[in-house]
């Protein structure tokens, strides 16, 4: 099998959500200091299970399982198992369209991302594993995954969501700071599917909230999804990295075409 290289792609797109200023990265006055370099999440159950990302009500869940008791006999994999039918079986599909009901869950094996090495879309992006480098300007931040280095930008400038936009892959995001929390909203996003199984029209919004652990070993991120075309109700979701100051990320490309 051949290993497919796109340098060109990342390029584009960096071009596209990256744009050049004079600023300097520093986080600006007030606000909580989350830039740097995360990786794999922290060594606890529940960030294991969230991985790529997990519904805050299976990650819930499977807390309460593991402090029940009755359950001392029973290995984590066993409970994460539960945790996870739970999940699958039941919640997400508690929040689905009828329409949306029908398709999931999505297989993984028809995704682009794995047919045609195409980089992945906004709900599987924001919560990939590995590294992600966070870089905090005056008027934005800078989001910079392991998966695909994808490049984000999240302007905190004060300006508006776009009206109308044109979806795309990442979509159109804005951000502001409540406290301690980074708030990112974004909207615009091309329609596909996420980790968790289901697909997404180009209506979804998203809520990201940031916030770091007081000893700075952590950040944790909870995104809200909204989508009036698949989610009858918002569908919460959240993972976790760990503080990885001499982690390096390099340009993707390990993408293989099964079959080439």
């Amino acid at each position: 099998m051949a290993s497919i290289k796109f340098p060109w792609a990342v390029t584009i797109l960096a071009a596209l959500v990256f744009p050049a200023t004079g600023s300097v990265a520093q986080a600006p006055e007030g606000a909580p200091d989350l830039s740097g370099t995360w990786s794999d999440p922290p060594p606890r159950a529940e960030d294991n299970f969230c991985h790529v990302g997990c519904t805050v009500a299976a990650r819930d869940y499977l807390t309460q399982l593991l402090d029940d008791p009755a359950n001392l006999d029973r290995s984590y994999a066993e409970l994460r198992q539960v945790a996870q039918r739970f999940n699958s079986s039941e919640h997400i599909p508690n929040h689905l369209t009828e329409e949306a009901l029908a398709n999931y869950p999505f297989d993984p094996a028809t995704s682009p991302s794995l047919t045609q090495c195409m980089p992945w879309g906004f709900t599987r992006q924001i919560l990939a594993p590995h590294a992600m480098e966070l870089t905090q300007f005056d008027d934005r931040v800078t989001l910079y995954y392991s998966e695909w280095t994808a490049l984000r930008t999240v302007y905190t400038d004060g300006r508006a969501l776009p009206a109308n936009p044109t979806p795309r892959l990442l979509g159109h995001s804005v951000g502001h700071y409540e406290g301690d929390t980074l708030v990112v909203e974004t909207i615009g996003v091309a329609a596909d599917h996420s980790n968790a199984g289901f697909a997404h029209s180009d209506q979804l919004t998203a809520v990201e909230r940031f916030t770091r652990s007081a000893d700075g070993s952590r950040l944790d991120v909870e995104v809200t999804f909204s989508d009036p075309a698949t989610l009858i109700t918002p569908l919460v979701m959240a993972r976790a990295w760990g503080w990885a100051p001499g982690e390096e990320i390099y340009p993707y490309e390990d993408c293989v075409i099964p079959g080439e």
